[in-house]
């Protein structure tokens, strides 16, 4: 006898009412878990992205993060249980399980009712089967599940859900802008009490110039209390970097200014800035090649007078120009410029230009390219006549608004027309002349550009006489005028007097024609004496008595030298040695003691005292000898003196038999007895000076009786006569 859950129709709606209560529980509990977790995770990530407002990306992964799990909670919690399939037998072994009473009743007839193999008993069936239908009719479905943790489930889940629509209710803005963040992935603001702007950011860009310092300021305003900390935040190759960012100026009403200095930025920065409950994101700072000058080109064109032409000039920091110059300026950009100012800045007042004779420095604008013309790389720049050291400055504006980091500078020096430089000495003559002297001048005149004149100026009191000194031709630049072939200029030209001063000097004048011009350069100032012939012959005379005993004593010095040859034995090399330099002394003394004799001759010739017999005594019987002694015996001795030192150093032998002292002690001998014949003459010539001397005396005593005679006959012819 076989049986089915059809046969107990209590049983069969027990169990259908059962699996449609356990899929309807799985449904309930599984939609409030979902709601829950739904609300946890759009309240947290409203939270996260309203604190630090993540980048589009980083919402991105956060909701995908999201719909990840809430897509396993649905799978795990509700499509994969309601998969599950729920048998009779299970849910008879549940309802058993549950109460009590039912024993094994509910089990045992569904396992009769589906056995098809060996026979069972029909009564003992049918007893069963009604014994199921009995207990099918009185039990409850509600009591198989807990009833009170699907309501928690419930009402949480209504509660998270109910919170969203609040939000979207009471504050759609805030539901709407979490909308475009995070799902349509803006990047709007969340409204803050801090609101942070960026000055000088453009779309949250700012392009500088490569290692310029950029300022970032930040403004600041509140509607409450603003905040006493804003951070500036950059990201570097280590990671993010943050500095505390510093007030600017006073504080106004709900608006407060912070700044920080980024100083030689080299590459590109993100920057980031907190400050209460504000962040501000997004800054870059792009850095870029600044605009530069890359090449200079100067030419220059000489004043008239300079006879012009155009001139290159070498670029470099200072670039010398002579003044008066037009200069003219092509400066070449490394890229292209859509601003620029070329402008020239002088020391001094500019000849012709409007501002002339104002004073202090000016400022003149030589080129100017401003906004709306098209972008340039070249720059040209005129200025008319360079007459004081300038600064040329170039400021530079590239196409992207990046201006450079200091401005072009280019110093040009106006090299003045310095005046001639005079260089003349006045040869042959002393500061005592004769009324009849001739001034002989040798030396050089020069000039920079050229000479136009010379002359020698001779002042007597308030009168003054210019004589042009003839071989200066306009346009040299240099005119030699050798001691051999002097410029002789007359002192009679000012008519002087015994007794009077002359002051003389020469000077030259070139052909600047600038303002200031021409330049004149003048030598030192001579003060002459103007005094008798006797006068002057006295003076000379006196001289030449110094200048004999300056010979007494080179010859003096040079035979104590000669001396110490006595003892050399001692130590040869040190006393030959001595003796050399003693000859070196010596003959220097002597040629310029030669040089004074030939000086007094030539004085006395252009005072105009010479003769013949002055000439014999001075330079044949004087200078001449004093000269061959200086550059014969004297100069001898002391290459001698020389070779034995140097000899005695690089031989074994003793010094003794190194150095021929004898031999050289001859030729020391023979020195001197060569310089004392000359002071002997020149001791002759001075007794035979002072025979002269008082025969001279005789004739002006004989000359001062004679007058005196002739004024006492006079007298006693007028006394005759009245």
């Amino acid at each position: 006898m076989t049986t089915s859950t059809e046969s107990i129709p209590p049983l069969q709606r027990l169990l259908g009412r059962v699996r449609r209560a356990a899929r309807g529980w799985i449904c309930a509990e599984a939609l409030g878990q979902l709601a829950v977790a739904a609300a946890g995770l759009f309240w947290g990530l409203l939270l996260l992205d309203w604190l630090i407002e993540p980048p589009p990306w980083a919402r991105a992964l956060a909701v995908a993060a999201a719909g990840g799990v809430l897509v396993w909670l649905l799978v795990s919690r509700l499509v994969a249980r309601l998969a599950v399939p729920l048998s009779d037998r299970s849910l008879a072994l549940a309802i058993e399980r549950s109460d009590q009473r039912c024993g094994d009743t509910l089990s045992t007839s569904l396992t009769l009712a589906a056995q098809t193999g060996e026979p069972v008993d029909a009564s003992l069936a049918a007893r069963t089967a009604a014994a199921a239908a009995e207990l099918a009719a009185g039990f409850r479905p509600q009591t198989l599940f807990r009833r009170r943790r699907l309501l928690a489930t419930t009402i949480a889940g209504i509660i998270a859900a109910g919170t969203v629509g609040w939000l979207a209710a009471a504050r759609p803005a805030i539901a709407d802008i979490w909308l475009r963040r995070l799902v349509l992935l803006e990047d709007l603001p969340w409204p803050r009490r801090v609101q942070l702007a960026a000055i000088d950011f453009p779309a949250g860009v700012r392009t500088v110039a490569r290692g310029s310092d950029v300022d970032v300021v930040v403004e600041v305003t509140a509607a409450g209390p603003l905040p006493e900390l804003v951070e500036l935040r950059r990201r570097t190759a280590a990671g993010w970097e943050a500095v505390r960012m510093g007030r600017r100026g006073g504080d106004e009403p709900g608006r407060r200014t912070f700044g920080h200095l980024l100083e030689a930025v080299g590459e590109d920065l993100d920057l980031e800035v907190r400050g209460g409950d504000a962040r501000l994101r997004g800054l870059r700072i792009e850095v870029v090649e600044p605009p530069t000058i890359v090449a200079v080109a100067i030419r220059y064109i000489l004043p008239d007078y300079l006879g012009g032409g155009r001139r290159d000039a070498v670029a470099s920091r200072v670039v010398p120009i002579p003044r008066g110059s037009r200069v003219e300026l092509d400066l070449e950009a490394g890229k292209p410029l859509a601003a620029a100012r070329v402008a020239v800045r002088f020391a001094g007042p500019v000849t012709g230009a409007a501002e002339e004779g104002q004073g202090g420095d000016r400022e003149i604008v030589l080129a100017e390219v401003g906004p709306g013309e098209p972008p340039v790389t070249r720059l040209a720049a005129t200025i008319d006549s360079l007459d004081a050291d300038a600064a040329v400055t170039a400021t530079l504006t590239d196409t992207e608004g990046i201006a450079g980091r200091e401005p072009f500078t280019l110093l040009l020096a106006a090299v003045p027309d310095e005046p001639p430089r005079v260089a003349m000495t006045l040869t042959g003559i002393s500061t005592a002349v004769t009324p009849q002297a001739r001034l002989p001048f040798s030396g050089t005149l020069s000039d920079d550009h050229g000479l136009a004149e010379a002359a020698v100026s001779l002042a007597k009191g308030d009168e003054r006489r210019e004589i042009p000194i003839p071989r200066v031709r306009a346009g040299q630049t240099l005119t030699e005028i050798p001691a051999s072939d002097p410029e002789v200029v007359p002192l009679a030209a000012v008519q002087p007097a015994v007794g009077e001063r002359i002051s003389l000097a020469v000077t030259a004048r070139d052909g600047c024609r600038l303002a200031g011009g021409p330049n004149l350069g003048t030598s030192q100032t001579w003060l002459l004496e103007v005094v008798s012939p006797e006068s002057l012959q006295a003076l000379l005379e006196a001289r030449e008595i110094l200048l004999r005993r300056r010979f007494e004593t080179a010859i003096e010095d040079l035979a104590q030298a000669r001396g110490g040859l006595a003892a050399a034995e001692q130590d040869p090399p040190a006393v030959v040695d001595r003796l050399g330099r003693a000859a070196d002394r010596s003959r220097g003394e002597t040629a310029d003691i030669a040089a004074a004799f030939s000086g007094i001759r030539d004085e006395f010739a252009n005072n105009g005292l010479a003769s013949p017999e002055l000439e014999v005594r001075l330079v044949a019987e004087i200078a001449d000898p004093l000269s061959a002694v200086a550059a014969g015996p004297l100069a001898g001795l002391a290459a001698s003196c020389r070779r034995a030192a140097a000899a005695s150093g690089r031989s074994d032998e003793p010094a003794a038999a190194r150095i021929d002292l004898a031999a050289i002690g001859a030729e020391a001998d023979a020195a001197m007895a060569a310089m004392r014949a000359i002071l002997t003459r020149m001791l002759e010539l001075e007794s035979f000076n002072e025979v002269i001397e008082k025969l001279r005396g005789l004739i002006e005593a004989q000359e001062a009786i004679r007058r005196d005679t002739l004024q006492r006959q006079r007298r006693r012819a007028r006394d005759l006569l009245e």
